[in-house]
């Protein structure tokens, strides 16, 4: 099978850089099963990162139309590489190939692993849109708190040991004053960090990392033969006319 990691904002020229894009890639690459086949593309008419709402209704025209033509192109499922899951709907509507959103996936998994899951992000600036897509999720009532680290996107793999040290932080508090049994990391920079195993580990539960997550779950639904249901997620009806 292959699969399209798309990346909804300019990453290779305004963002992180194309080698940072490169090697997520491989990551995913190297946790794919045999005979699947990752490829990675970034949406040039988008913001160099998202930590805002403003950001992630940028990012969706041009994402939206990317996974359209990822379909055209023979990809058979798409990643849409932001835990904000911008334009996932309107993404779900346009094609039939299946599309995974990251947040959404990763807090369905962690609905099922336990009674009260926790999501650690980035910036404050995007707290109340996680609590968002966790209440559209349908799983508000596990969600036992939304924590962020105060880092940015681009600041992320410029202090690794920041970064390690203050998810782990919040991923405790969550775990010793929320109540969480599960884990999120709330941001794709962070899954790309690879904290998860070392997180888990430490503080004895499950933390999800959302890129494995939806990669393992696009492969299960690919080699399943389902997608989305057109019953739910309807061809725009001006488009058929």
């Amino acid at each position: 099978m292959k699969l399209l990691y798309l990346l909804p904002g300019n990453v290779r020229d305004g963002g992180l850089g194309e080698a940072e894009m490169l090697r997520r890639r491989d990551v995913l690459q190297a946790n794919a099963f045999p005979g699947t086949v990752v490829e990675i593309a970034d949406v040039a008419t988008g913001p160099s990162s998202i930590e805002s709402m403003y950001e992630e209704y940028q990012s969706v025209p041009g994402s939206v139309a990317a996974i359209v033509q990822a379909e055209k192109d023979g990809f058979d499922g798409v990643i849409l590489g932001c835990a904000g899951d911008p334009g996932l709907d309107a993404a779900k509507e346009m094609v039939s190939i299946p599309v995974i959103g990251p947040g959404e996936n990763s807090v369905l998994l962690a609905a099922q692993l336990g009674h009260h899951f926790s999501i650690i992000t980035v910036m404050d600036s995007i707290v109340d849109a996680l609590e968002h897509l966790v209440l559209k999720a349908g799983v508000d009532r596990k969600l036992a708190s939304v924590r962020s680290v105060n880092v940015s996107v681009l600041d992320i793999g410029k202090d690794p040991d920041l970064i390690r040290r203050r998810a782990l932080e919040e991923a405790k508090a969550a775990r010793d004053q929320d109540r969480a049994d599960t884990i999120v990391l709330g941001c794709m920079s962070m899954a790309f960090a690879q904290l998860d195993k070392e997180m888990s580990a430490e503080l004895g539960i499950p933390v999800i990392n959302p890129a494995i997550a939806a990669l393992k779950t696009l492969e299960g639904m690919v080699a399943m033969g389902i997608s989305q249901s057109k019953k739910a997620f309807q061809t725009p009806p001006k488009l058929l006319k």
